[in-house]
């Protein structure tokens, strides 16, 4: 049975596609692990963006048959970015985010379980019922801020809202770098949870991945890149537990 991995963020702006589309590609391409990328946006995801592909389908196009819902399914569904590595897009349009709904997303992920190892959920910002149905979902979750004041409390505020068993698995610190509002400790003992990994700052990685969808962690020389690189190792680790 594949694991699922949701990346989580309250809010926007932290990066959190960034690395919810370069740990796919490390996982699939790096480490060669059945990979799926699942776009959970009910509109305005920007995975395909970030990965430069033009997906025709989206998960949208699975809710008529999402009781019937077969592997068959999943392979007209899904774009490939490379060998290992599966794409399951946000539709075109905005929709409500009721119309996935609970339900819907379990039998998605019954579905991608037995068809890939790895499940990656790059979840939209903040908290709705997608949103509360991955979190229930996931095997791993990781809660993506970056060192500044607001996305402290914003986050702090999310985590609150969450049941206590459901457990954050740890904090994904994005854009980090000497002289930051806020060290890594110093967030991880404000909300009480341990650090899972901490990113550099790379403008110009970021820049080509936004730009030309070149995702950082194929580029040897990205700092961001190599942090990618350890941070899809460690994930593997608690994958393969």
């Amino acid at each position: 049975m594949g694991c699922v991995i949701g990346i989580f963020s309250a809010k926007g702006g932290v990066g959190k596609s960034l690395i919810a589309t370069n740990l796919g590609v490390a996982v699939g391409v790096g480490q060669k692990r059945s990979t799926a990328l699942i776009d959970l946006s009910p509109g305005l995801g920007t995975a395909d963006v970030l990965l430069d592909l033009k997906p025709e389908r989206s998960w949208a196009d699975l809710l008529p048959v999402m009781d019937e819902l077969t592997d068959k399914h999943l392979q007209l569904a899904v774009t490939e970015y490379g060998p290992g590595m599966d794409l399951l897009a946000c539709p075109p349009g905005l929709l409500d985010d009721e119309c996935l709904g609970r339900e819907n997303l379990a039998s998605l992920l019954d579905v991608f379980r037995e068809k890939y190892q790895v499940i990656f959920l790059d979840t939209f910002s903040g908290w709705g019922s997608v949103n509360r149905a991955a979190y229930l979902y996931a095997d791993l979750r990781l809660m993506v801020l970056t060192p500044d004041v607001p996305s402290l409390r914003s986050t702090r505020r999310y985590l609150n809202s969450i049941p206590e068993k459901e457990i954050t698995a740890g904090l994904v610190i994005n854009q980090n770098s000497p002289g930051a509002a806020v060290e890594p400790q110093e967030i991880a003992e404000h909300l009480d949870l341990k650090v899972f990994s901490v990113l550099p700052m790379d403008p110009n990685g970021v820049w080509s991945n936004v730009s030309y969808g070149q995702p950082c962690v194929l580029r040897k020389n990205s700092r961001l890149g190599k942090s990618f690189r350890r941070m899809a190792k460690k994930v593997l680790k608690c994958v393969d537990r």
